[in-house]
């Protein structure tokens, strides 16, 4: 169906397009670790691919901090720590529970980390004095993660990112329209574009580059734009661009959706 103004002439073709819903990925690289590990004639590189399960990983964002944790974790050659330690109460001023922070300072092995205790397994017989056994069972996050639990599967239909982390620019959340009328539309991107760069518009939510194809609307330079309407249900899509070859977009589009029927 086809608004009033907007049906197909004779001999016109209509092109349609579906937006797909991708899953949300992220990527995080040590390059401080990767220097590290190269002065002393190891690896520079070591990945792991993987899913977070816990907590759900909403957006590529969320996605992007579950990564940053993992590699900042990761990142020392003595990372992985864990082990028990048992005692009996006479050896704690209070008691001990799981989530404690446990500081281990041992300058023989060169250990100095604050681990948290997981398990504390308590233990009484009949004595004089009255004494309990502690088993307590410690490690860090990256041996024992308290806060991010992660799968080594990645779903089949995940796009990964490419090696290089992209360059984004900020996202337009402060974009305002100024006038709204039937033929045109003005707006204001709430941010100034950086050097070389500026804002393109786009009728669909993909392919945002340089050069003319159907979907762009218009490209600008300043902040206020005005341009025109084709229809009296218009999807406007916009980004934010740099000076860069091939130049650098917004992570996300602002989107601007109109009801309103064509008209002088």
């Amino acid at each position: 169906m086809f608004y009033t103004g907007s049906v197909p002439l004779a001999g016109e073709q209509i092109a349609v397009s579906y937006r797909t819903i991708g899953r949300a990925v992220g990527r995080a690289v040590n390059t401080a670790s990767q220097l590290a590990l190269t002065e002393a004639g190891l690896p520079a590189v070591s990945t792991w691919i993987g899913s977070a399960t816990n907590p759900p990983a909403r957006s590529s964002a969320d996605c992007r901090n579950a990564a940053l944790v993992t590699e900042q974790a990761a990142a020392g050659v003595s990372a992985l720590w864990s082990g028990t330690y048992k005692s009996t109460s006479s050896n704690f001023a209070s008691d001990v529970w799981p989530g404690d922070a446990l500081l281990l300072n041992a300058p023989s092995t060169g250990l100095n980390a604050q681990m948290v205790v997981r398990t504390v397994k308590l233990s009484y017989r009949a004595s004089y004095p009255d004494l309990v056994e502690y088993a307590i069972t410690f490690a860090n996050d990256w041996a024992d993660d308290l806060a991010i639990k992660t799968s080594t599967t990645v779903p089949a239909d995940t796009w990964l990112p490419a090696p290089a982390t992209p360059t984004v620019l900020a996202n337009l959340s402060a974009l305002a329209v100024i006038t709204l009328n039937g033929s045109t539309v003005a707006i204001n991107a709430g941010l100034t574009p950086p050097a070389g760069g500026g804002f393109e518009i786009r009728r669909r939510d993909f392919a945002f580059m340089a050069g003319e194809d159907p979907g762009l609307a218009m490209r600008a330079t300043l902040p206020n734009m005005t341009f025109s309407r084709e229809t009296a249900n218009d999807r406007f899509y916009i980004r934010m661009y740099d000076g860069s070859t091939p130049p650098n977009y917004s992570e996300f589009s602002a989107a601007l959706f109109i009801n309103l029927p064509l008209g002088s």
